[in-house]
């Protein structure tokens, strides 16, 4: 029912710059277009079907009045001190049920219809789902849900014969894990476990971070919610940008 989607990095560099820096990694970027109603842009860089969005904003004004979009909200909140991975998406084909499971929990939610003005001039749609969060509190941010309206597999094929999902010069690449900084690693990972219906695998102590990490197998991307053992990476992290994602690992070993 659940696959990753996406990463959103927010920006408030140009996009040809991030673009430029990903070339360098010998991967494909490309643009994705303007969300001219949310007064925002972005280049994308696909891995299959899961993706990282560089979001930035084009206008500014239309920005800060989209309030139906949580993710622009943050986006706005965020920059210009602090760039980096802000949210993540989880993909389904079936967004009205998950919406009805989560209300069903006492979860409040709220679903709205999202669009993108490509490049050639066509327009892409689908669905967006947030569940309800107190951005004061410093938690985590609930991923988002997104539902593209078709299946995968014509996605995938359209994607393809348009040359956004391409060939990275640096090989065949998937996406292996996305780590999230959280206080709590363990309650975190259970919290979303118990959500989301995923299995466990395992948990670990990242020596470099300083940091225990538990484990949520997820279609095409898996999360690793990491906490602080002792001083250290992750123990900075959090006291400068609060719980959050933190870092994209793929398949060859490369970070975004």
């Amino acid at each position: 029912m659940y696959a990753f989607d996406h990463l959103v990095y927010f920006t408030g560099e140009s996009l040809d710059s991030h673009m430029e820096e990903l070339k360098s990694q010998r991967l494909h970027p490309i643009f994705g277009g303007s969300h001219e109603s949310w007064g925002t842009h972005n280049a994308l860089c696909y891995f299959g079907l899961s993706y990282v969005e560089y979001l930035a904003i084009k206008e500014q004004g239309i920005a800060q009045k989209a309030t139906e979009n949580p993710l622009i909200g943050q986006l706005l909140r965020d920059l210009p001190d602090q760039p980096g991975p802000g949210q993540f998406a989880i993909r389904t084909e079936r967004i009205q049920e998950v919406k009805k499971q989560f209300e069903q929990k006492g979860v409040k939610t709220h679903l709205f219809p999202g669009s993108r003005k490509r490049e050639d001039g066509s327009t892409l749609e689908w669905k967006l789902l947030f569940l309800q969060h107190n951005a004061a509190d410093g938690t985590l941010a609930p991923p988002f849900f997104i539902d593209w309206l078709k299946p995968d597999e014509s996605r995938e094929k359209e994607l393809k014969e348009s040359g956004m999902i391409g060939n990275h010069p640096a090989g065949e690449l998937t996406m292996e894990h996305l780590k999230i900084m959280v206080d709590n690693s363990r309650a975190s990972s259970s919290l979303w476990q118990e959500r989301l219906d995923l299995p466990a695998g395992g948990s670990y102590h990242d020596s470099d971070l300083k940091a225990d990490c538990f484990v949520l197998k997820l279609k095409d991307c898996d999360l690793h919610f990491c906490s602080p053992s002792s001083e250290g990476k992750a123990q900075r992290f959090l006291e400068e940008r609060g719980e959050r994602p933190y870092k994209l690992v793929l398949s060859n070993g490369m970070t975004i």
